[in-house]
């Protein structure tokens, strides 16, 4: 039941969540409604942590935990039992959680991945002065990207520039960690380890193999840009990688209008629908610490919504109390994003 059990770190005892928001948010499902979901869960850093996450898997475990009595159901929502309580404070004392996971912070860490280890593997073969090999099997961009950095340093030094680098991410690590992850290098007269392997050898599930994966990328991303002066050479491997938490569109968007177009101007230009055009300013209102709610929100509008809200818990709010304010679902969810940031 260990697979099971991740689930339990995804609930709470006092606040009904929706399952399927919280699958749709590790899947990386980027809608309005998931992140504000993320938001109000205090789950947002897991975003996309699990892509390939199969549907029928996940409601399969959570229906063990409800049979178990671990976890409870009414109408879409679940929350922990007390049994649940007691059994996710247990369970986490052994389990490997995500510390330095940022879903939105690290965007392409699956691209750093691919990066890092065919850059690795070019410099091995480089090295040894063989250029008869197979390279790792990456996408044609990641290729691209290698072939970039790779030029741009010095072939004589590189080398061992960057096996110090390795050695000193690894040396970050819990030393399970740092053996697990080691074993996908690969190099000249070197191969990885397949991910089944590695799993295997450290007594893993498949799942406990991904997340560890996963947690690992984001540590060594942490690092690379907090201490960039002492890994030069991966830090300038993940700098064109680096990105903003917004998608492309939205921060599209957000530029045209600090630059001081109007959304319908926006809209005309863009070819996209006013409403989308909102949908990305609450992307950005749930994502930025920065975003200018005052720009969106009149004073009479926040006095409206005050009356109407302010006595009741954030997550309690419902759009059709609004019926009669005249008052759209942008004013609305904005506000609520903006207490929700406000008030935990």
């Amino acid at each position: 039941m260990e697979d099971q059990l991740y689930l339990l770190y995804l609930f709470d005892q006092k606040q009904w969540r929706r399952p399927l928001a919280i699958q749709a948010l590790l899947k990386g499902k980027r809608t309005v409604s998931n992140l504000y979901a993320g938001l109000d869960y205090d789950l947002l850093p897991l975003y996309q942590l699990l892509p390939h996450l199969p549907a029928e898997k996940f409601q399969q475990a959570l229906n063990q935990l409800l049979t178990a009595g671990l976890l409870e159901q009414a109408a879409r929502a679940v929350r922990l039992t007390a049994t649940g309580v007691a059994a996710k404070a247990r369970w986490q004392t052994a389990a490997i959680l995500p510390v330095n996971y940022s879903g939105f912070e690290f965007q392409h860490s699956r691209e750093f991945s691919d990066s890092l280890f065919l850059a690795t593997q070019a410099v091995s073969e480089l090295q040894a002065h063989n250029r008869r090999y197979f390279p790792l099997e990456v996408s044609a961009a990641t290729q691209y990207h290698v072939k970039q950095w790779l030029y741009q340093q010095d072939i004589s030094l590189v080398a061992e520039r960057l096996q110090h680098e390795w050695e000193l991410l690894l040396g970050a690590l819990p030393q399970q960690q740092a053996d697990y992850y080691s074993q996908f290098l690969l190099g000249y007269q070197v191969q990885r380890a397949t991910t089944n392997q590695a799993d295997q050898l450290a007594g893993w599930s498949p799942l406990t193999g991904e997340l560890v994966r996963q947690e690992v990328s984001h540590h060594f991303l942490r690092l690379l840009t907090t201490q960039a002066a002492r890994f030069p050479l991966l830090a300038a491997l993940w700098q064109p990688l680096a990105s903003g938490p917004l998608s492309q569109s939205a921060a599209q968007t957000l530029a045209m209008l600090q630059q001081g177009w109007s959304l319908e101007v926006i809209s005309q230009r863009r070819r996209v629908k006013v409403n989308t055009l909102k949908e990305h300013l609450l992307e950005a209102a749930i994502l930025l610490a920065d975003f200018p709610f005052a720009t969106y929100l009149s004073t009479s509008v926040r006095q409206t919504l005050a009356l109407t809200f302010d006595q009741q818990p954030v997550d309690q709010w419902r759009f059709d109390q609004l019926a009669d304010s005249g008052l759209d679902f942008f004013e609305f969810r904005l506000y609520q994003i903006e207490r929700r940031k406000q008030h935990g």
